[in-house]
Protein backbone atom coordinates (compact mmCIF):
# COMPACT_ATOMS: atom_id res chain seq x y z
CA UNK A 1 0.00 0.00 0.00
CA UNK A 2 1.05 3.62 -0.59
CA UNK A 3 0.21 6.80 0.72
CA UNK A 4 -2.43 7.98 -2.04
CA UNK A 5 -4.14 4.34 -1.58
CA UNK A 6 -4.46 4.90 2.11
CA UNK A 7 -5.96 8.43 1.38
CA UNK A 8 -8.19 7.35 -1.09
CA UNK A 9 -9.63 3.98 0.74
CA UNK A 10 -10.15 6.41 3.81
CA UNK A 11 -11.91 9.21 2.10
CA UNK A 12 -13.84 6.68 0.16
CA UNK A 13 -15.25 4.47 3.30
CA UNK A 14 -15.09 7.44 5.89
CA UNK A 15 -15.61 10.51 3.76
CA UNK A 16 -19.23 9.80 4.35
CA UNK A 17 -18.73 11.20 8.30
CA UNK A 18 -17.10 14.06 7.19
CA UNK A 19 -13.06 12.74 7.30
CA UNK A 20 -11.17 14.82 5.09
CA UNK A 21 -7.79 14.84 3.62
CA UNK A 22 -6.75 17.65 5.48
CA UNK A 23 -7.95 15.89 8.51
CA UNK A 24 -5.98 12.08 7.89
CA UNK A 25 -2.71 13.81 5.50
CA UNK A 26 -1.02 14.83 9.68
CA UNK A 27 -1.93 11.29 10.79
CA UNK A 28 -0.10 9.73 8.23
CA UNK A 29 2.75 11.98 8.14
CA UNK A 30 3.23 10.96 11.59
CA UNK A 31 2.80 7.26 11.20
CA UNK A 32 5.67 7.50 8.64
CA UNK A 33 7.58 9.70 10.81
CA UNK A 34 7.73 6.91 13.97
CA UNK A 35 8.15 4.54 11.37
CA UNK A 36 5.13 2.42 10.82
CA UNK A 37 4.00 0.65 7.54
CA UNK A 38 1.31 2.43 5.29
CA UNK A 39 -0.58 -0.76 5.92
CA UNK A 40 -0.17 -0.84 9.30
CA UNK A 41 -1.40 2.82 9.54
CA UNK A 42 -4.29 2.11 7.43
CA UNK A 43 -5.09 -0.68 10.05
CA UNK A 44 -4.64 2.04 12.36
CA UNK A 45 -7.12 4.60 10.93
CA UNK A 46 -9.43 2.41 10.20
CA UNK A 47 -9.63 1.23 13.33
CA UNK A 48 -10.43 4.18 15.25
CA UNK A 49 -12.54 5.77 12.48
CA UNK A 50 -14.44 2.64 12.66
CA UNK A 51 -14.76 3.40 16.60
CA UNK A 52 -15.94 7.15 15.96
CA UNK A 53 -18.35 5.91 13.12
CA UNK A 54 -20.11 3.38 15.35
CA UNK A 55 -19.12 0.36 13.04
CA UNK A 56 -17.52 -2.77 13.73
CA UNK A 57 -13.80 -2.92 12.95
CA UNK A 58 -12.84 -5.84 11.05
CA UNK A 59 -9.48 -7.00 9.10
CA UNK A 60 -8.05 -10.28 8.23
CA UNK A 61 -5.39 -12.17 9.38
CA UNK A 62 -3.49 -11.45 5.94
CA UNK A 63 -4.11 -7.80 6.47
CA UNK A 64 -2.31 -7.77 9.95
CA UNK A 65 0.40 -10.12 8.72
CA UNK A 66 1.25 -7.43 5.68
CA UNK A 67 1.11 -4.71 7.87
CA UNK A 68 3.16 -6.16 10.89
CA UNK A 69 5.66 -7.39 7.92
CA UNK A 70 5.63 -10.68 8.52
CA UNK A 71 3.97 -14.15 7.10
CA UNK A 72 0.74 -15.25 6.93
CA UNK A 73 1.78 -18.83 8.78
CA UNK A 74 3.54 -16.18 11.36
CA UNK A 75 -0.03 -14.28 12.50
CA UNK A 76 -1.79 -17.48 12.12
CA UNK A 77 0.96 -18.54 15.37
CA UNK A 78 0.31 -14.94 17.12
CA UNK A 79 -3.32 -15.39 16.60
CA UNK A 80 -3.66 -19.00 18.12
CA UNK A 81 -1.12 -17.79 20.87
CA UNK A 82 -3.30 -14.58 22.01
CA UNK A 83 -6.98 -17.32 21.53
CA UNK A 84 -5.11 -19.35 23.92
CA UNK A 85 -3.93 -16.09 26.22
CA UNK A 86 -7.86 -14.97 26.39
CA UNK A 87 -8.49 -18.60 27.21
CA UNK A 88 -6.53 -18.61 30.39
CA UNK A 89 -7.47 -15.11 31.11
CA UNK A 90 -11.17 -16.56 31.48
CA UNK A 91 -11.99 -15.02 28.16
CA UNK A 92 -13.88 -15.54 25.12
CA UNK A 93 -11.66 -15.40 22.58
CA UNK A 94 -14.34 -15.22 19.47
CA UNK A 95 -15.09 -11.95 21.17
CA UNK A 96 -11.55 -10.56 19.19
CA UNK A 97 -10.92 -13.34 16.53
CA UNK A 98 -13.34 -14.87 14.53
CA UNK A 99 -12.91 -17.27 11.67
CA UNK A 100 -14.71 -16.97 8.70
CA UNK A 101 -14.88 -19.55 5.64
CA UNK A 102 -13.59 -18.38 2.63
CA UNK A 103 -15.89 -17.81 -0.26
CA UNK A 104 -13.92 -18.48 -3.76
CA UNK A 105 -15.47 -17.70 -7.21
CA UNK A 106 -14.33 -18.93 -9.98
CA UNK A 107 -14.88 -17.24 -13.67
Amino acid sequence: MDRETVIQNVINNYGKYGITEEAIIPLIDSGIQQGLSYDLIYLGLKMELCKLAGEEFYCTSSDMARAFGISNAEMSECIREARQELLEAGENPDDYFREVKATRFMI
